[in-house]
């Protein structure tokens, strides 16, 4: 019998309803936490400040690319600076409407990236997600 370990996912995205909409999705409980973020500057200071923390890091997170001021993209190109001195490896998704080919090119620069996923998020997505990160301990 396999045992999953509940993970934690972090959204970082301007909408409040694909917020909500996570949360929902949530349910039953696919991951143990979800931190939600607007901010993009918010989500790279909490990462840094817990950089050797494993417990208070998620292992999942979403990123929204298109955001007032500092949007995806902004983040992106803090969390490269960042990432290798993580104490854990997180897993990123990128969640956006951009359906553009030179934005699927730009994000091929960055390693870390898991995979783009073009919004809106179905419910039936979100839990083959949750399941394909809530590995086996």
């Amino acid at each position: 019998m396999v045992t999953l370990r509940k993970q934690t996912l972090l959204v970082l995205d301007d909408d409040d309803v694909f917020h909500r909409i996570m949360t929902l999705a949530n349910k039953p409980q696919f991951f143990k936490n979800i931190c939600h973020f607007n901010e993009v500057d918010v989500v790279i200071a909490y990462l840094k400040n817990n950089r050797n923390n494993h417990f208070k890091l998620p292992d999942v997170m979403f990123i929204d690319l298109g955001m007032p001021g500092k949007d995806g993209w902004s983040f992106l190109d803090a969390y490269a600076e960042i990432y290798g001195s993580l104490s854990k490896r997180i897993k990123v998704y990128i969640v956006t409407v951009s359906v553009r080919k030179v934005d699927h090119e730009r994000l091929s620069g960055y390693p870390f990236i898991e995979q783009l996923i073009t919004k809106p998020i179905s419910m039936d997505k979100f839990r083959a997600l949750a399941r394909l990160n809530d590995l086996a301990a």
